[in-house]
């Protein structure tokens, strides 16, 4: 009977098991109370924030099985806006009133163990009400495990399917369940989210794991009571945080935080019934976006009636922006996009018939409609086009901005297809060409977020390539490439891989253009697909047969797309063996420069360069810049999460100077993406050519058919393609390109044809000028937005947060303008003829620009907004009123101004950062709260203790405080750590720059106050009130106003007339008798100064003339008379200074009696110009003394011991009063030069190699020492810089003045003098301000002492005289290798000059490190600084810096082009300065002209790679040749049998037959067209003068340089060949290819390289013709002639590439061993020998050697019978 029981007992309490999963009872309505907060702002307190609550009443009952009605009742929606939390919520009442209908309504959703399943609500429930819905839903998702009470999972919510953590309590006590649940709104499967206008950002992946922009969580407390139905939820809590920041949000972020609380406050017994109407199903719990997406979140309109609204808004833009931009045009071009988005079709048709007509208008129409980006303007744009309604410029700006910016659909999509694919619809060139490449884009934005696209999309683009191919079209083909890139889907991938060499067979019968085009085209489509577009590129990079560019773009590609680890390891070991230097060079300094990035998004690729960096030669990296180059830099700070960065791509070829392909691009970091905002590309494909060859026409000629025949016998000659483009170019914008341009000779002649021709016959050239001299007057306005980047994500509460960027600008020009030419154009005018034409201008000219920028981050709905914004207003202004006068024959250019008469502002700048609130249906009560409220709090520091006893209401404040706990004061007490006491920041800055003389200042002020008390980070800075502007104000004076400013430059003879005050170059004054009596004093100074030089110097300033053994007992002694004379020079140096400082007394005495009979300002000028004269001569004597003690027999130096004996004769008729510091400065000066030089000398001997520099001016003979010291000496004396204009007009004058109403005159005038042919080349610039009482002036000299010497001074300030400086260029050697040295010194600078050279002194040592110089502490000459370049090679120089404290120097600096060293005996001089710099021209034609020669078996190629090769006996090779498409040279080489090293030569240009034919007396015989010319006869012109022929010594000299032949010597042994710059990559033969690539120096006529000397000779022989001129050889493939085992297989194997052999019976006399490599097959295969040449396509099984025969005999008979 027990037993009996417990079974029962045990089976009733299984049936009652307790469900845990949340359910409802289907017989019973709960009500539950619910309020939902959404609040955003900076965290902290006593800061503005916005936001909303809703409170109301729910009901849940169900009404079928698993499906319930969900009712809210008595709904209220308050919103928030002020500081908190001080602030209080505030009914928003007639919002309430206007939602509460449809909140009302009740829906229908499923659910089923707290799972919220399908949504049902009537059709007239917004979907923004059906969202706030999900919102409450969603407090009832939660998902609970019986099993488990800590789990976690991916769970549907309204934010998407997000990682959910969950954890189960149960309160037995209370028999309760509780779950805390946590979300991760970053950690989605499916996250609902909506970002508009970054499709062309690619987003950083690694960015996030560093530091996300963009943040969000939430966390949910459930409170379950279990029921016998299932647990039922009691209570249920949530908080969502969303943070962002522009910047790095660890220093801080906005946020946006949501609350909502749902708690049962009734069960009742009653089934609510379901209304009689309509549920659509309304998807599942997930946030579906509604109109927010067309909604601005900064403006909140009413859109049901646009019509008049955008009719006001247009005329309000149309009325005020005419002479300047409207300060709201840009919020009003905002809100007119706004309001056309919300129109309909038939409402753009309307607006657009009423204003059609209306130029302005239809202007400003026409340019917000693609902003607009909605289908309906696009549709009406494109029917517009189709119509012809607009002109071909409104359609090409309105059509290209409309289909860049369209939020593109199947409808838009299919309506831009039909658009490029009808013919018909554009018919203008340019326009169909931009519409392909915006469809493109249009195709990339729309197939975005999906992996695939649809065929139709593409189909257009993909007919378009077939389309072109088909019809051989490469500029259609260049179009589709570019196109099919802009849209980058992988399924183009095929289309692509058909223009590719190695993926297609006809691909590279493409030009090199097209192929890189279409590798290019694969950039895009690497962001998707980027392991298949890495297979691609890697195998192109790897295939060593495709052109060098081709590879070189092909690594751009897979650089830009993360290639892994292994792949950049596997570029670096292909480089390893790589054959193309330039291929290297490209390949390896992008890895280098990639190694280097400190971008986030490049640390996966920078890591992986420098892995694989380690395993590359370091002679990579010593390739000079006429190599390709990849040069990248960037910034980025962490701190901010943004950085900039720039790559520049050189493509070269070697064979040009100019580079064969430039691109740049600029990339910006931000907001966790990566964008290109610019890149440029230009291709120079045949601009060198263009450039460099003959101007004559290569088609007038008669066929080159001796040198085709020449090209014919050649086995397997490829011609080299000709480039028909000069110059092509184009632009991307974002990744996408949006424009492309080429210029050919087309274009050239058409410009060249609009100068020659009359005016009228060109209409629009003709209107022009006409209507330019009848006078304009044109207002244009340009509106755009510049941006509009958003972010939309849902919150729990139901409302959509979002964070945006919006930037609007407008710009307007207004121009009145009217010239008069004079004489007056006719009919029969020329464009030419303006050069002889007076023309003048009057115009007034006013640009003007305003930008609103605003950042947004809350509340975003058609209803309501409520958020936080930053709003940035710039608006500039800058009026041009003048009259410009160009007299081209008098070479006279005038502007005239009016001076400024009224403050301008010309730009200004404010930012206010605002918490905004607005509802739809109280507009006109919006409120905006400054983020930083007015009130600001006191600062504690400025408040006063007060001693009085606290009063009773602080008394009962402070007991209340006391009470409080720690919690609580944390939230509502002032005086927590929390809410403390602040002062804002605040900053004002406020100064003006005044030009007095033109009579106008420019001022900047600026006032900010911010929130960085807060936290020192940017995005508090920017909280807060900011104001700039720089204003142009009058500059007033207490004398008369200007009334006119001028700006004139004249040029030629009558440039002296225009100057207005003459200058003065001050002499020195004569002294007299106090003169007499100081300088005795002065006498006795620099005579111990010499004596203490001498000491300083010692016993190593003897004199030449001294014998050896004299010579050496004084260096023997030097050592121990050390001390002796340092005392002595010690004792000198004190007796100096003592009578200085004694003569310093008499001077003062007896300027006190000079100034007794002069006036005082006289005096103080003459000591002035006394004093600067002294320390003229003191430095001066110093020098000559010095010089003449070390080489007295010196001519130089005997010249310069007189010079300073006069110099000193004449100090004695001059006085000065020098000030005590400044004695000493230059006693200490000229005792220490000696060792400063002595130093420094050597210094430099010990950087590896003799470091004198020495003027070539100066003997050779003198010492070492002495020479360093006179070249660090700059002799500047008034005798060598005197006033050009006493003696010569001047070349230029400028003349900036202002003209004051009294008729005076204020300003500046430079007059610029030259005199180049004196023996001493001479240029003098000098500048003066007119005003009458002013003495400033600039003095400016330039002088070529001699051929190897040249200098400059500058002077300054009163009359010249107040600062000083100058240069010194020489020429010499460094180690005997040529040299030039820049010196430049100062004596008297401005102290702001001092103040940066010293802080560039702080940050030269780093900047040197960085840069790679080596460097050393020493004391050099002080106020001095030196630099030496030295060519050690011709593209590699030696550098060496000196700065008064350092020596800086770095061996073989690569330069980018080469320079000629020509070779100088150590007694033979250089070339002088002035010649080396007229000489630069030529000597960059030389460096870039190629020369081969080739002597016996010794040659020589043009790119400088030497090896030898046997000449076979009267077979003749070609040794170079033109191997363009129109060869117009060609070089033969022979070995005949009359000596063993002579040779025969024969050269054929264009139809011009020429030999020379040694004999055995050693003579070179002469034949033209087999026609002997006497030598005698010699210099041989050809009739069309572009051959010459001419003997130099025993050379014959050939010269052809308009055929590209610069000349060719030969003597019957040698033969030198020079050809010219534009045949550089244009050459074939044994002489090489000329294009820069050694490795690839043997390449044979058939492209392929040979593996020998042998084989490389034995290609280029000239097969004859059986038994005529002794060569009976020929090329052919042959059998190995035996059986190998090959792979274990018995083979027969065949020749790739073809042998010598002796033609059909003649026998071999010599032979030679060549390998050569073979393709082998199976023995029982059956070859003929006519089918051995189909081998050369074949790869290579093995390699053998073999006999090449390289003489053959033919019998007599065989012979006779030929």
């Amino acid at each position: 009977m027990r037993g009996i029981l417990l079974a029962l007992t045990l089976a009733l309490v299984g049936s009652q098991q307790v469900k845990y999963e949340p359910n409802f009872s289907s017989s019973k309505t709960y009500e539950y109370t619910y309020e939902g907060l959404i609040l955003t702002g900076l965290p902290e307190k006593g800061l503005a924030r916005a936001g909303l609550k809703i409170n109301s009443k729910v009901q849940i009952s169900e009404v079928a099985q698993r499906t319930f009605m969900l009712k809210i009742i008595n709904p209220e929606i308050q919103e928030y806006n002020g500081v908190w939390p001080k602030a209080t919520f505030y009914p928003a009442t007639k919002l309430t009133q206007a939602l509460a209908r449809q909140l009302t309504e009740p829906i229908k959703f499923e659910y089923s163990n707290g799972r919220v399943g399908n949504i049902y609500a009537p059709a007239d429930v917004s979907d923004t009400v059906v969202n706030i819905q999900r919102g409450i839903l969603n407090m009832l998702q939660v998902t609970i495990r019986s099993t488990q009470n800590v789990y976690e999972l991916q769970e549907d919510g309204i934010a998407g399917t997000c990682h959910s953590s969950y954890v189960v309590q149960e309160v037995k006590r209370s028999n309760k369940i509780v779950v805390t649940k946590s979300k991760d709104l970053n950690n989605c499967d499916e996250k609902v989210i909506k970002n508009i206008g970054t499709r062309f950002m690619q987003h950083c992946n690694i960015c996030d794991q560093i530091g996300r922009n963009a943040k969000a969580t939430a966390a949910y407390t459930y409170i379950l009571k279990p029921t016998e139905f299932g647990a039922l939820i009691t209570e249920a809590t949530s908080q969502e945080i969303h943070q962002f920041s522009p910047f790095n949000a660890m220093n801080g972020a906005a946020i946006t935080e949501a609350r909502q609380k749902l708690i049962l406050v009734d069960v009742k017994a009653i089934h609510n019934n379901v209304p009689e109407q309509q549920f659509q199903n309304r998807g599942s719990i997930k946030y579906e976006f509604a109109t927010e997406i067309l909604q601005t979140p900064i403006q909140l309109l009413k859109t049901k009636s646009p019509e008049s609204k955008i009719k006001e808004i247009l005329q309000h833009l149309v009325q005020n922006n005419h002479q300047e931009v409207h300060r709201d045009a840009p919020a009003k071009f905002l809100e007119l996009t706004q309001l056309f988005r919300a129109s309909t079709y038939e409402n753009i048709e309307g607006i657009w018939k009423q204003y059609e007509n209306t130029p302005q208008y239809r202007r400003w129409i026409l340019d917000t409609l693609p902003a607009t980006a909605t289908p309906n303007a696009f549709k009406f744009i494109i029917q517009r086009v189709v119509k012809k309604d607009l002109t071909i410029a409104e359609a090409a700006q309105t059509l290209v901005m409309a289909m860049l910016a369209v939020k593109v659909d199947h409808q838009t999509m299919q309506l831009a297809a039909d658009l490029i694919e009808d013919n018909s619809a554009i018919r203008a060139p340019a326009l169909y060409k931009h519409a392909v490449l915006a469809y493109g884009s249009m195709v990339f934005k729309y197939c975005a977020e999906s992996s695939s696209c649809s065929e139709s999309a593409l189909k257009p683009l993909h007919d378009l390539a077939a389309d072109a191919t088909a019809r051989a079209h490469e500029e259609e083909i260049v179009l589709a490439l570019k196109a099919i890139g802009n849209a980058g889907q992988p399924a183009s991938l095929k289309r692509i891989q058909k223009f590719l060499p190695g993926f297609a067979s006809g691909a590279s019968q493409h030009p090199v253009k097209i192929q890189a085009d279409a590798v290019m085209a694969l950039r895009n489509i690497a962001k998707k697909e980027p392991r298949k577009v890495q297979e691609i590129v890697l195998q192109l990079f790897m295939d060593h047969k495709i052109h060098p560019e081709v590879r070189m773009v092909a690594s751009v590609v897979l650089f830009e797309s993360e290639p892994s680890v292994a792949l950049v390891t596997a570029v670096a070991e292909a480089l390893l063996k790589e054959s193309s230097l330039q291929v290297a060079s490209f390949a390896y300094s992008q890895m280098k420069a990639l190694s280097r990035s400190t971008a986030a998004v490049n640390y996966k690729v920078s890591s992986a360069c420098t892995i694989a960096l380690k395993m590359l030669s370091s002679r990579l990296d010593r390739l000079s810049y006429r190599y390709s180059k990849a040069l990248y830099t960037d910034t980025y700070q962490y701190s901010l999460m943004a950085g900039l960065a720039a790559k520049l791509y050189i493509i070269n070829n070697a064979a040009n100077i100019i580079p064969t392909a430039v691109m740049a691009k600029f990339k910006i970091h931000l907001l966790g993406a990566t964008a290109t905002p610019l890149e440029v590309g230009l291709r120079a494909e045949g601009l060198q050519e263009a450039l460099t060859r003959n101007h004559e026409d290569i088609n007038s000629f008669p066929s080159p058919r001796k040198i085709e025949q020449i090209v014919k016998k050649i086995s397997g000659w490829k011609s080299i393609p000709s480039e028909k483009t000069l110059v092509s170019a184009y632009i991307k914008l974002f990744g996408q390109e949006v424009s492309f341009a080429h210029l050919d000779k087309k274009y050239i002649q058409e410009a060249l044809q609009a100068v020659r021709e009359p005016v009228a016959k060109q209409s629009f050239m003709w209107s022009m000028i006409q209507q330019i001299q009848r006078g304009i007057s044109t207002e244009w306005s340009k509106p755009m937005l510049a941006a509009e980047m958003r972010r939309i994500v849902p919150t729990c509460v139901g409302f959509p947060m979002e964070t945006s960027l919006y930037s609007a600008s407008v710009a307007t020009i207004a121009v009145n303008a009217q010239a008069q030419i004079t004489p007056t154009p006719s009919s029969d005018f020329h464009v030419a003829q303006l050069m002889n034409s007076n023309i003048q201008l009057r115009s007034d000219i006013s640009p003007s620009v305003g930008v609103h920028t605003v950042a947004m981050m809350g509340i975003n709905t058609h209803a309501v907004q409520s958020g936080v914004e930053l709003y940035t207003k710039v608006h500039t202004r800058v009026p041009m009123k003048f009259t410009a006068k160009l007299d081209m024959k008098e070479n006279n250019f005038k502007i005239s101004s009016e001076p400024c008469q009224q403050e301008t502002e010309l730009i200004s700048v404010r930012a206010h950062a605002y918490a905004v609130s607005r509802n739809i249906e109280d507009l006109d009560d919006a409120k905006e709260t400054p983020v930083l409220p007015d009130d600001a709090e006191t600062d504690i520091l400025k408040e006063k203790f007060n001693p009085e006893v606290v009063a009773s209401t602080e008394r009962e404040r402070a007991g209340r405080i006391a009470r409080l706990s720690a919690e609580m004061m944390s939230q509502d007490l002032p005086n927590t750590a929390e809410h403390q006491s602040r002062r804002y920041s605040k900053s004002s800055v406020s100064f003006c720059s005044k030009a007095k003389n033109y009579g106008f200042q420019v001022c900047l002020e600026s006032k900010s106050e911010n929130a960085a008390y807060i936290r020192r980070s940017p995005l508090y800075h920017l909280a807060g009130h900011h104001v700039c502007k720089i204003l142009l104000k009058p500059a007033h004076t207490s004398d008369s106003t200007v009334e006119k400013i001028e700006f004139e430059l004249q040029t030629g003879p009558k440039a002296a007339s225009k100057i207005i005050k003459t200058f003065s170059m001050v002499e020195l004054p004569e002294a007299g008798e106090a003169g007499d009596k100081i300088l005795s004093k002065l006498k006795t100074i620099l005579t111990a100064d010499d004596r203490a030089e001498a000491a300083n110097n010692g016993t190593t300033l003897k004199k030449k003339s001294s014998s050896s053994s004299s010579s050496s007992s004084s260096r023997s002694s030097s050592k121990s008379s050390s001390s002796q004379s340092s005392s002595q020079s010690s004792s000198l140096e004190t007796e100096a200074t003592d009578n200085l400082e004694k003569a310093e007394g008499e001077v003062d005495l007896n300027n006190r009696k000079y100034s007794q009979r002069k006036s005082q300002k006289k005096q103080q000028q003459k000591k002035q110009q006394v004093r600067s004269r002294w320390s003229n001569k003191k430095s001066s004597s110093s020098s000559s003394s010095s010089s003449s003690s070390s080489s007295s027999s010196d001519d130089s130096s005997s010249s310069s011991s007189s010079s300073s004996s006069a110099s000193s004769n004449s100090n004695r008729k001059h006085y000065s009063k020098m000030p005590r510091p400044a004695r000493r400065h230059m006693t200490n000066t000229s005792s220490s030069s000696s060792e400063s030089s002595s130093s420094s000398s050597e210094e430099e001997s010990k950087l590896g190699s003799r470091v004198r520099v020495s003027s070539e001016s100066s003997s050779r003979s003198s010492s070492s020492s002495s020479s360093s010291s006179s070249s660090s000496q700059m002799m500047f004396t008034s005798k060598q810089f005197k006033y050009m204009g006493d003696s010569s007009s001047p070349v230029f004058v400028i003349v900036a003045r202002a003209i004051k109403s009294d008729g005076k005159q204020q300003g500046y005038q430079v007059a610029g003098y030259a005199d180049l042919t004196a023996p001493k080349p001479r240029v003098q610039v000098m500048a003066a301000d007119i005003t009458e009482r002013s003495k400033w002036q600039v003095c400016a000299d330039a002088l070529m002492a001699n051929d190897y010497k040249g200098m400059a001074i500058v002077r300054w300030g009163q009359e010249c005289q107040d600062y000083r400086m100058a240069m010194q260029l020489e020429t010499g050697r460094l180690a005997n290798h040529p040299s030039v040295k820049l010196t430049t010194k100062w004596w008297r600078i401005p102290s702001s000059a001092r103040k940066a050279y010293k802080k560039f002194g702080e940050n030269v040592k780093g900047m040197a490190l960085f840069m790679g110089f080596a460097q050393k502490e020493q004391n050099n000459p002080s106020s001095q600084c030196s630099i030496i370049f030295a060519l050690t090679s011709p593209r590699t120089i030696d550098t060496i810096i000196k700065t008064p404290k350092l020596t800086l120097f770095k061996r073989a600096v690569q330069i980018p082009f080469a320079v000629p060293q020509p070779a100088l005996s150590t007694e033979q001089k250089p070339a002088g300065l002035l010649h080396s710099i007229t000489e630069i021209p030529t000597l960059i034609a030389e460096a870039s002209r190629s020369e081969c020669s080739a002597s016996q078996n010794k040659f020589d190629t043009f790119d400088d790679v030497r090896f030898t090769y046997a000449l076979p006996k009267s077979c003749y090779h070609i040794l170079a040749q033109d191997c363009r498409t129109k060869p117009e040279f060609t070089v033969l080489l022979k070995r005949t049998s009359v000596g063993d090293n002579l040779a025969a030569l024969n050269i054929r240009i264009r139809d011009k037959d020429i030999e020379m034919l040694p004999t055995s007396h050693g003579h070179l015989r002469l034949l033209i067209d087999n026609n002997e010319m006497p030598l005698s006869r010699l210099p041989y012109t050809d009739s069309s003068g572009s051959i010459e022929i001419k003997k130099e010594d025993k050379f014959l000299v050939v010269l052809a340089s308009k055929c590209g032949l610069e000349e060719v010597k030969f003597n019957g042994e040698k033969v030198k060949v020079t050809v010219a710059s534009s045949m550089r990559g244009n050459t074939c033969g044994m002489c090489g290819r000329n294009d820069g690539e050694s490795r690839h120096e043997f390449m044979m006529p058939n492209g392929h390289l040979a593996k020998s000397s042998s084989m490389f000779g034995h290609s280029w022989i000239r097969q004859g013709e059986k038994c005529q001129k002794g060569c009976n050889v020929k090329h052919e493939h042959i059998d190995l002639g035996k059986v190998i085992s090959l792979y274990g297989e018995p083979s027969k194997c065949y020749s790739t590439e073809p042998v010598l052999r002796c033609e059909e019976g003649c026998s071999p006399v010599e032979s030679t061993t060549v390998t050569v490599g073979f393709h082998c097959l199976p023995t029982g295969t059956s070859v003929s020998p006519a089918q051995y040449s189909s081998f050369a396509e074949k790869s290579e099984d093995m390699e053998h050697s073999v006999e090449a025969y390289t003489e053959c005999s033919c019998p007599a008979d065989l012979c006779a019978e030929a």
